[in-house]
């Protein structure tokens, strides 16, 4: 596999620690490019491409379209665990927007249960609590014809900046299929609260009512942030969202 946690720069200093940004199933690896190098003390940093719950992300360049994963959730969040652990990542938060915030808290609860270090924050962005994903996923039972899931992925690629070529296209398609399948066989256990506290953030023209983000409180000590924008703001709009971040920061150093 490519390079874990990508960074243009070194891994955290002793001063800062790293956000993780977990991409969104079918929005490309542009999607965090408008965001800075660092967000306060935080050190942003990329997890791996797949997007979401499952399947890969579409590229960014002309090169041939990466296979898409064929895993849930489940795998996925072994999968992440598996490094984090591996690279002994150990002061941290996770980003995730829509179905990426998903695997974030399946992550966090991997950890805990592991009883290894847990992250500092879990950043949910855009993603009602788990109990009420079967009201805002009804559509998920419907399959999405080809030229639906093309038309979005191609009003993706142009609102972030990418370049629409049709591999590209063509597994951005993969990738939302792939996270619609996950979505629909995801059974969500009796809510288990974090160690770490939550932000969670709703766009105001997301579509995503203000009680199915505040659930999220069921899942250990949560605030809940209102700001404006729909549901690539956080890609393509992101300073209030990285001031909410900033503000959110741990106490470090020595």
């Amino acid at each position: 596999m490519a390079s874990w946690l990508v960074h243009r720069t070194d891994l955290p200093r002793a001063d800062t620690a790293a956000l993780i940004c977990i991409p969104s199933a079918g929005n490309g690896d542009l999607q965090f490019d408008r965001w800075p190098d660092t967000v306060g003390p935080w050190c942003v940093v990329r997890a791996p491409a797949p997007g979401g719950p499952g399947g890969e992300a579409p590229p960014t360049s002309s090169a041939a379209p990466a296979t898409p994963t064929p895993s849930g959730l489940p795998e996925r969040t072994a999968e992440f665990v598996a490094h984090l652990v591996r690279r002994g990542v150990k002061r941290f938060a996770l980003f995730g927007h829509e179905g990426a915030a998903l695997l974030g808290y399946q992550v966090a609860v991997e950890l805990d249960r592991r009883g290894v270090p847990a992250p500092l924050r879990l950043f949910v962005s855009g993603c009602p609590a788990p109990q009420y994903l079967s009201r805002y996923t009804a559509q998920a039972h419907v399959e999405p014809t080809d030229d639906e899931l093309i038309e979005r992925v191609l009003a993706t690629a142009v609102a972030i900046g990418g370049n629409p070529l049709p591999s590209i296209v063509a597994t951005g398609v993969c990738a939302l299929r792939a996270e619609l399948a996950a979505l629909r066989t995801y059974r969500m256990p009796l809510p288990t609260p974090l160690r770490c506290p939550l932000t969670t953030i709703r766009w105001l023209d997301h579509g995503i009512g203000p009680e199915a983000l505040a659930g999220w409180s069921a899942y250990g000590d949560t605030d809940l942030v209102q700001l404006p924008g729909s549901a690539l703001s956080y890609a393509t709009e992101p300073a209030d969202l990285l001031q909410v971040i900033a503000d959110r920061a741990p106490v470090l150093g020595r």
